[in-house]
This record gives C-alpha cells, sequence and structure tokens, in this order.
C-alpha cells in the first residue's frame, strides 16, 4: 500500500510541476495594458515584439501575446503619425485631446450643427469623456482617427492633406456623414 501511495505521489509531483511549468511559459507578455506603452519609442516597441515573437520561436502564439503585439502595432501607428497628438478646439469651444498612449479627452459638447450647417445648442450639455483612439487609413492611405463613442456610432476624423485642420465625421469606415465641427490644432 505504501509503494502505491509512494508512487500515486510523485506521479502527482510530476503533472503538477508539469502543467505549473507550461502554464508559466504560456502567454508571456511584456505588459498588460494598453497605458503600459506610455512613452515607449518606435525601437523599444519593436524590441518589445521581437522578444514576444523569440521567445515563442516558431510555436504558435496565445490569445495573450497576439493581442499584445496588437496592440503594440497599433501604437507603432499612432507613433508615425505624431503630429495628432495634442489639443485640436472647434469653433465653438469643444476639444479634443489626442495622447500618444492612446486615450483621448472629448470635450464636452453644447449643441450641433443643424443639415444647413447652422450651430444650434442643446438644452442640456452632452457631457466630456475619457476613451480610446484607434488610426486607420482610408482607401487613399490617408490617416483617419477613429474614437468610440459612448451613445453609439464612432466619430472618425479623417487627415488627408492638411495636418493642421479636420473635419468631424460619424459612422464607420464605409459609411460616414459630416456632422459640421471643424477642428484646428492648438500650437
Amino acid at each position: 500500500m505504501d509503494m502505491r501511495y509512494a508512487l500515486f505521489r510523485l506521479v502527482c509531483l510530476c503533472l503538477f510541476s508539469f502543467f505549473l511549468l507550461e502554464g508559466c511559459s504560456r502567454g508571456k507578455v511584456p505588459f498588460n495594458e494598453p497605458s503600459d506603452l506610455r512613452g515607449k519609442s518606435m525601437e523599444e516597441l519593436q524590441q518589445m515584439q521581437k522578444q514576444i515573437l523569440q521567445e515563442k520561436a516558431g510555436k504558435i502564439l496565445s490569445d495573450e501575446e497576439l493581442a499584445c503585439i496588437e496592440m503594440i502595432r497599433e501604437q507603432e501607428r499612432r507613433l508615425e503619425n505624431p503630429w495628432i497628438f495634442g489639443e485640436w478646439r472647434e469653433r465653438h469651444g469643444q476639444r479634443l485631446i489626442f495622447r500618444d498612449d492612446g486615450t483621448v479627452s472629448v470635450g464636452a459638447r453644447n449643441g450641433a450643427y443643424d443639415e444647413l450647417g447652422i450651430y444650434k445648442y442643446f438644452s442640456a450639455e452632452e457631457p466630456s469623456y475619457e476613451t480610446v483612439w484607434t488610426l486607420l487609413q482610408d482607401a487613399s492611405g490617408d490617416p483617419v482617427a477613429m474614437i468610440s463613442h459612448p451613445y453609439g456610432e464612432n466619430l472618425l476624423y479623417p487627415f488627408h492633406k492638411d495636418r493642421g485642420h479636420v473635419y468631424e465625421q460619424i459612422g464607420d469606415m464605409q459609411i460616414s456623414r459630416e456632422t459640421g465641427c471643424y477642428f484646428t490644432k492648438v500650437q
């Protein structure tokens, strides 16, 4: 009886060790949150991505590692367009503050433009909020900043040739309409 018990304990210990080592080696990522990428240079981001890929050495990446690599690539796209960072103002006081870690502060709105282009004030102010922004490309290869909106459709800011001014749109990359808001970069 003691021999079977000792063998059982040895097998359990081996299995426990195997699963512990497997769990520790799976899904190692150098950061947990997108905000952990704040202040990193392009070279540091590329090194982090290279580190993740080298540790796997041809093996299949875990979901966490794939998400990590996608966050790094998204951050690289942001850093390729540093002129977006900073404050943008609309002529009626609305503001946007794009940060290099992917967060954005969307200022309060007092009104909206109607179909004739006339600014109409709301009875109650739409509050400001914090969210994230993603940098995409349109069909012509120009950058488009997309902000998730808490009330539904996304806000789009297509930057074409002019990098100091942008018209706001609402919708998605296939179908969007202008809101009438015209933002200017604060120098």
